[in-house]
């Protein structure tokens, strides 16, 4: 092997393991990080059920986009009656008076996008304790975990020793940074189905309560929830429910083909990633629904009744089976935000515009 081989091998070794960055979600003392198959990561102090929480979001490679929020109240909470963050924040029980002038100010989110800004801010609470309000010693942001978090979203975005690091800066150039990486494409989706007719509705729901092998449910065949929805002209989905907790219905899924005599193919889901605290990539799903008109299945696993935690995802129909389209997990059960905002681990982008 020539000498030039050789020195390229580590490149191209670098760049395979960056295009292939495995989203990561951990937690530090009081902070969770999460990062996503393109390296956005989002930081954030908990537990947010205090009322005021910390956020700082940045993108990968060098146009980074960064973001820090100090907000009180949640979307559980609603709007909120108290004094402005922007003159009753303390720094370990010290007035913090941070220069606002590229910051957005309103009565109860402090949001800035300015990165001299937000370096400032860090440098000021980094060491810190906690940030807390005058009025509530119950509403503060716990800063323990802080400089944990951002290490590893800098090791995770390639910045450290290098300028941009927020913890670990060094002169390490810019130009050694890791573009950000390009998003999976989907496999093209078939396209609308024909929808299915009412005797191919009730033949195949008489097929799955008398016919498919559901021995591992726990519910008795009268109690199970069944639907099906066509997923081609030939194919339909069959969504049997299995298992039913407080809030969260287990289901099976079928491929089964749209006459008779019906070949049924029971399917799995596997993600091109293992989540924090699996043991595998295997999918169970939990609140199944599926839109035929776009061909995709959506899960929603509730950690608790009030839907603040849990795993949601949404998956591509893609004529032999179903891909991932997009995986969002919040661990922490706070009451902080509901699952249109929970950290996404896994984005994509469709093959072609719906």
């Amino acid at each position: 092997m020539s000498n030039r081989m050789k020195s390229l091998l580590p490149l191209c070794l670098l760049f395979s393991s960056w295009a292939q960055a495995e989203p990561l979600q951990k937690a530090f003392s009081d902070w969770q990080i999460s990062c996503d198959n393109q390296s956005y990561c989002v930081a954030r102090s908990f537990p947010g059920d205090s009322g005021l929480v910390m956020t700082l979001t940045r993108h990968a490679g060098a146009d980074d986009r960064p973001q820090l929020r100090i907000d009180y109240g949640s979307a559980y909470s609603g709007a909120v009656k108290a004094e402005p963050l922007q003159d009753n924040l303390l720094l370990d029980q010290r007035r913090l008076r941070p220069d606002f002038k590229h910051w957005q100010v309103e009565p109860h989110h402090l949001t800035t996008s300015d990165p001299i800004a937000i370096n400032e801010f860090l440098d000021q609470v980094m060491d810190a304790g906690a940030i807390q309000l005058t009025w509530s010693q119950r509403a503060q942001v716990p800063l323990s975990g802080l400089k944990a978090a951002l290490l590893l979203m800098d090791e995770q975005q390639g910045r450290v020793d290098g300028a941009s690091a927020w913890v670990r800066s060094g002169s390490k150039p810019m130009s050694d940074l890791p573009e950000e990486p390009a998003r999976p494409t989907l496999p093209a989706w078939p396209g609308a189905p024909t929808a299915l007719s009412h005797d191919e509705v009730n033949g195949l729901l008489d097929f799955a309560s008398l016919r498919i092998n559901t021995e591992s449910c726990s519910l008795e065949p009268l109690q199970r929830e069944i639907s099906v929805a066509p997923l081609s002209d030939s194919k339909a989905l069959i969504l049997i429910g299995c298992e039913r907790g407080a809030y969260n219905l287990v289901n099976l899924a079928y491929e089964v083909s749209r006459t008779r005599p019906y070949a049924a193919r029971s399917l799995t889901f596997t993600l091109p990633f293992t989540p924090s605290g699996q043991q595998d990539r295997q999918l169970e799903l939990m609140n199944a629904e599926f839109d035929a008109n776009r061909g995709q299945l959506y899960t929603f696993s509730k950690g608790r009744g009030l839907g603040d935690c849990g795993v949601a995802t949404r998956w591509q129909y893609t004529g032999n089976g179903f891909t991932l389209a997009e995986y969002a997990a919040e661990p922490i059960c706070d009451a902080w935000h509901s699952s249109d905002d929970w950290p996404t681990l896994w984005v994509s982008q469709p093959a072609q515009p719906y």
